[in-house]
Parts: structure tokens; sequence; C-alpha cells
């Protein structure tokens, strides 16, 4: 049997509604406007009304969105959408159609969009299903042709199996289209029926041109296929599975896609940094990127590597509001926007560095800048972007950006340029640095945040007036990077492999092997298993081990930031090493007084608001309902020598201590009191000092064990 035959018999119940949707449904609306609307939180019902797509009934203003759209009144819906030609007809289409259905039905039928069978019927007012209005739409979309599409985006759904074999390319088409929100485990239900809202939403990529801006950030040089463990180790991830669904999206829309990365692409893994993030600038070319921004990480391999990676690239590297302090003007290096052209279409991308670059990064590397408040940058490059004729124009950044699970308000530095902007700056926002998933509208604009290590892709989509070029409809969302979702870019992969093979002999050399995990999150097991950014963690205590006893010091601390991954139980080899430790840092030895290594116990992770400065060589109690600054109650070194007890310093002596360069300069995370010391040295790099403890730990044979040793006990838990 032939899909036309199959799509003309497709079977729900039967549920006349034509008492409902009567020809008044069809009928000429001289309230139809078609200029574009100015308001952009327009519902999608209210533009195809003003797009004469969906009209109203007779003496009524109620457009009816929750009412169930049928077959016959979508056809008719997408006769004015797609403005099919009134076609000669020599006879009705079908046998079961009033004669206001007739003209509708025998242009569509014409334009390929539904087809003719053995029985005669159409159904016209029966309601559409989900799988049919993804056929109609789809057909209409592909001038009548079946679509050519990967039709891998169904795993996201469960019921994907009960979507009919005829609907499946028709489906797949219209989810990477934006019609269907893919769900990771929801379900589709091809046979329920949809309203007329729902029904207007499909119709938006007939009424408007749609921009689909495809984002990245926070890479970290993760561009290798991995596995989420969460998901029965189920593969994700990687520029191979991020180039799969670049194609599946430029498949639909060739004209109008757009890739752009929110900063700290290369920085965190041996893949990598062995090649100062040229593996990373390589795929993310292939990719064929549009912009990046410049992050807090592109400055540790040094100022001169990141120009010379700008230089290089493929893609714009944009850094609109980093300023050189001598001539007070935009550094010359990079540049602040670019101009892209996507069918007809001048998109303005901007980009954007956080101001926390300041205090996050190495402060020798970027001696001399100054990372400027992007609102006022941004209202003055915008303005200037339209000027030189930019129709769309979006930031991409490194500005982080934050969420409330229960109200999902957005707040931080991405909400605060959104807010500070105003109506008409931007179109849409990218961002990045607090590795967190953020999606959602501030101040009109679609405001997104994709995660970090391409764990997810964040997809806005533009839905732009075909007149006026203005943006009169958005959406957020974030995808998956499963595998199973896509298909793998064979020539990202191919130049991937190509690194991975130079890295692997280096990268399996196993260290030591230790008898349980080394974690992140916290000594406080009674707490969920321990918890993030909440005093010492296994990792954290190790690794201040090695730093103190490599440096013969009293004292070692490191923050919980620049400790990036975890080691499971069992073999350690120096690839999983690195990438807890991967940015090159080195210890740093100095002296300091009891009063200032108090001081820096007290400084309060900006993530947790808890202390999470990680240490060796000490034990302490703290208690976090104290005020901030004076939680620490008492303070000794391991062998019990007071350094604050009883509200009393321990003034006699001075403590050597070890830190990593980044934490010696005062500004790194917010730890100033660094910044006294005046006699810092230069040690060993602290992924060397760290292996070798590590050797040392296990030189006859046994396991690494690290259980709690007390040196971190907050009083306000305790039992």
């Amino acid at each position: 049997m032939k899909r036309s035959s199959k799509f003309a018999t497709m079977a729900v119940a039967a549920s006349l509604l034509s008492t409902i949707y009567g020809p008044q449904a069809f009928a000429a609306d001289t309230k139809t406007t078609t200029s574009a609307p100015t308001n952009p939180t327009r519902s999608d019902i209210e533009l195809a009304h003003d797009k004469g797509a969906i009209t109203g009934y007779p003496g009524e203003t109620d457009l009816h969105p929750t009412q169930f759209v049928t077959r016959g009144e979508l056809i008719s819906m997408i006769n004015r959408a797609a403005k099919l030609e009134d076609v000669d007809m020599k006879k009705a289409p079908f046998d079961d159609l009033e004669g206001w259905q007739q003209q509708p039905l025998a242009n569509a039928l014409a334009a390929g969009i539904v087809h003719g069978n053995e029985s005669g019927q159409f159904e016209p007012n029966r309601a559409v299903t989900r799988q049919e209005l993804a056929v109609l739409i789809g057909a209409a979309l592909n001038g009548g042709h079946t679509p050519t599409v990967n039709q891998n985006v169904l795993n996201y759904f469960k019921d994907k199996d009960q979507i009919s074999d005829w609907a499946k390319p028709y489906v797949a088409y219209t989810t990477l289209g934006g019609v269907f929100a893919p769900t990771l485990d929801g379900a589709f239900n091809p046979n329920a029926p949809l309203t007329r809202a729902e029904a207007a939403k499909a119709l938006k990529p007939l009424l408007f041109d749609v921009v689909d801006v495809l984002t990245t950030n926070d890479i970290h040089g993760n561009i290798e296929v991995t596995t989420d463990k969460k998901r029965n180790n189920q593969p994700q991830g990687g520029l191979e599975t991020l180039g799969g669904i670049v194609n599946d999206f430029r498949s639909v829309n060739p004209e109008h896609t757009v890739v752009v990365d929110g900063g700290d692409a290369w920085q965190g893994t041996l893949i990598s940094n062995m090649f100062n993030g040229k593996s990373v600038m390589e795929g993310m070319a292939d990719i064929k990127y549009d912009a990046a921004a410049i992050g807090n990480h592109e400055f540790d391999f040094g100022r001169d590597v990141l120009i010379d990676n700008i230089k290089n690239a493929e893609f714009p590297i944009l850094g609109a509001n980093i300023i050189d302090d001598k001539t007070g003007k935009r550094v010359d290096w990079t540049q602040p926007y670019t101009i892209v052209e996507k069918g007809g279409l001048k998109i303005g991308i901007i980009g954007l560095s956080t101001p926390q670059t300041k205090t996050t990064t190495k402060s020798t590397n970027i001696e001399g800048l100054t990372f400027a408040d992007p609102v006022p940058i941004t209202k003055e490059l915008s303005a200037e972007l339209r000027a030189k004729g930019a129709d769309i124009v979006i930031v991409t950044s490194h500005l982080p950006g934050d969420q409330v699970q229960a109200s999902d308000k957005i707040m931080d530095e991405l909400a605060d340029l959104a807010n500070g902007t105003g109506n008409g700056t931007l179109d849409a926002i990218v961002g990045g640095h607090s590795h967190k998933r953020v999606v959602g509208n501030v101040n009109g604009i679609p405001v997104i945040e994709a995660q970090n290590w391409l764990l997810a892709v964040g997809h806005i989509q533009l839905f732009v007036d075909k007149d006026t070029k203005g943006v009169v409809s958005s959406s957020a969302s974030l995808l998956e990077t499963y595998t199973n979702l896509t298909t793998g870019d064979s020539e990202v992969h191919n130049i991937v492999d190509s690194y991975h093979q130079q890295v692997q002999e280096k990268e399996k050399k196993v260290i030591a092997t230790t008898g349980e995990s080394l974690t992140r999150k916290g000594y406080r097991f009674d707490i969920d298993g321990g918890v993030e950014r909440d005093g010492i963690t296994p990792l954290g205590a190790m690794i201040t081990d090695a730093m103190r006893t490599n440096e013969k010091a009293d004292v070692a601390f490191t923050n919980i930031g620049g400790i990036r991954a975890d080691i499971d139980a069992g073999e350690m080899t120096f690839g999983e090493m690195f990438a807890v430790l991967p940015f090159g840092n080195t210890d740093t030895v100095g002296t300091m007084t009891a009063k200032q290594i108090k001081t820096a116990l007290e400084v309060l992770d900006k993530y947790s608001n808890l202390p999470a400065l990680q240490f060796s060589g000490l034990k302490v109690e703290w208690d976090n309902t104290r005020p901030t600054g004076d939680k620490f109650t008492k303070i000794t070194l391991t062998d019990g020598t007071p350094l604050y007890v009883d509200g009393k310093f321990n003034e006699s002596r001075t403590f050597k201590a070890v830190t990593n360069d980044f934490m010696a300069t005062g500004k790194g995370d917010g730890f100033t009191v660094f910044g006294e010391v005046k006699d810092w040295k230069i040690g060993d790099v602290m992924l060397d000092a760290w292996i070798k403890y590590a050797q040392s730990l296990t030189k006859d044979g046994s396991k690494i064990t690290l259980p709690d040793d007390g040196r971190d006990i907050r009083l306000d838990l305790k039992k």
C-alpha cells in the first residue's frame, strides 16, 4: 500500500466536531493584519491570527486556543500560512467534504500536502492527531515531499515505536524544527489530538523565518565521547556528537542555523592541553562554528597562546569588554563582534567575557587588562550593529547564570545583562562559566547556559518576520547529547581520534591504585552521601597532603574550584589524575601568620556559601551558624600546635605554607589574604607532586585509603 493511502486512512476514534467548527471557522476575518507584531510576548495563536493563518469566529474575539483542531480546519490554516494558490476543481477531491472545505483541500492535494485514496474519504471534521499534524506541516515545509532527516531524534520519546512508520520522518523533521519539544524519556503520544494553540505553534515555520541558534559553553577540552554513569554508562558528549546534532538541524534549517560557544573551550583535558587547545579548535572549525567568546580559562596557557589561537582560528573568537589598561581602549588582538549572513538575514554576534576573569584567572596572564561591565558596552555595540544593518543581535558570552528551581527565576550576570540592556537591544543571550543548566526568558530575551563538557547543547529559536526582519517570537530549550539521539559526524570523529592516538599511551599509564573513590564531595556522609563545596573532600585532602609533603611545609591550601574531576576506585591513570588537575598550576611556598591562615579558612565559596578551602596540616572546628568571618572556633596543626584557640592567635611563630600559584596572587577566587604574603617562591608542578605522593603511598603494592582523619569538624552538624 502506498504511503498516500496510509495517510488518508490514519485512524483514531472519530470525534465529529462539526458543531464547533462549521463553515465559519474558515470565514475571512476583516480584522486580520499582515504587519509584523511589535510585541514579542504575543502568544503563538495571536501571531498566527495577526498573519491571517488563524481566524476568529463571526462576532467573537476569542480564538479558542484550547479547543481541538480538526483536519479540515488545519488544512485551511496551512492554505493561508503557506499562501497556496487556488487550483481549478472539476470535482471535489474527497467525497466527504462540505462545499466550504473543497477548495482548501484541492489546493493542499495539488501541493502534495495531502493525498487521495481508494475510499475517497478525508474525515475533515475529525480531530487532528500529533503524528498527522507532523505529516501535514512537514509536507507543507518540504514542497509536498517526504523530508530526508536523521530519525535518531525520535529516541527522545519512550513511545517512539508507537509512531507510524509513514509518520516517522515527518515527526523527526518537525521535532528538529521546534514544533514538538524533545523531552528525554517523555512520550510523543502520536494519536493524541491537538488544540488550536498547538496548531498555531506548528504553523510558525510557515509564517516566519526561523533562526536556530545552537550553543555550547565550558567544553574544557572534553572533545571525546564519554559515558553517563547515572544512565547505565550511556555514551554521551564529544565533538562528534555535537557535530551530528548540528548536522541534523542544518538538514532541517540549512540557511538559518547559527552555532556559537560561550568560552572556556580548550583548557581541561590532556587531549587539549598537550596541543594548547588546537585539537578543540580544529574540531570546532570542522563543525563550522560562527563565533565564540573568550572565557577566563582561555588565558591559562598564557596570553601569547590565546592570541595565537585567535589568529589561527577559522571562526571569530570575540572579546568586546576586554580593555587594555594602558590605552583605556579595547585590546587590538581580538574583535568585539562579527556579522554573519544567513539566508538573507544579517546576524550580529557580540562576544563578552565575565568581569570575574580578574579573580578566576592567574593574575600574571591578565596583567594590564580590565574586564569591563558588559551592559554599557553591549548597548553601544548593539546600536552599532543595527546601524550596520544587523537584523538580529545576539550575545555569546562567558557570563554566568543561575536558576532557582522552584520559580525558574534566572539570576547572576546573565540576568543582569538582559535586565540592563533594555527592550530591543538584544534578541538572545548565551552564557557560561557557572557550569549550570539555565534556560528561560529575562526581560523578553531568551537566555541560556548549557551546563558544561558538551553534556548539553543550548537551542534558541528566533522567529523573524519575513517583511520587517524583526524577531517576533522566541523560545529556548536544552538538548541532550546522548549518542543515540543523533549520528556522530564522521569527519569530526576522525579529527578527535587522530589526537587521541597521540595521547593514548601517556594517558593510560597507571600511577597508583586506590581502594576507594576519590571525590569532590565533603566527608559529611550523613548528608546525602557527602556535599559538594562543604569543607574537606577526599580529593582535596590527598592533593593538599601531597603539596605539604612535597614542599615540607606546615600547612597546604588549594581551592576547590581547581579540582575538576573525580576518580573511581581502582587504578589511577595519568589521564585521570590530569583531569583532576588540568590547569598546570605550581606549588608556591611562603610564610603565613596564624591570623592570615584563619582569614583564608573563613573565605566562603561563592556557590555553596560555605567554607570550602582544601587544606592539609591542620585540624579545625567550625560552626556555620556563627557570623561570616568568624565561623572557625579552633585551629591547630595536626600535632596539636595551636594557631587559634579560645579566641586567641598564636603570635609566637609563623608557619611555612604552600598553595598554588593561582591562589598566591591574592586575586584567585576571592582569597585576597594570600596577596599579603611577600616571600612566595615557585615550587614543583602540583600534578607532579601529587603523582609522586600517590606512588609513595602504594610503592609496596598497597591501595590508597583515605579515612576521615578528623581534620575538618563542623560543629553545627555534629551528632
